[in-house]
């Protein structure tokens, strides 16, 4: 129940405030563009994240394809004899 008041409190906390989001004044262009290049940061850094989870998990398929294709094949079961 604690962490449940503590989640509560956390997102409060979290969410802007309307009163001080309305009495902002607008932001200048030098701003403007921080902000952008913030945007380009972020997104660039995600980008580089998936980049290199899709690296990895290709790496890893290719490793288990290596590896199946330098076992021998599986030997084939025995035939039945007929009567």
């Amino acid at each position: 129940m604690r962490a449940h008041s503590l989640l509560i409190l956390a997102a409060a906390l979290a969410a802007p405030l309307p009163a001080l989001a309305q009495n902002q004044a607008p932001m200048n262009r030098a701003q403007q563009r921080v902000e952008g290049i913030n945007r380009s940061i972020e997104s660039s850094g995600e980008i580089r994240g998936i980049q290199q989870q899709n690296r990895f998990e290709t790496n890893q398929l290719q490793g288990q394809i290596q590896r199946q294709q330098s076992l021998p094949p599986a030997p084939l079961p025995p035939l039945g004899v007929r009567r």
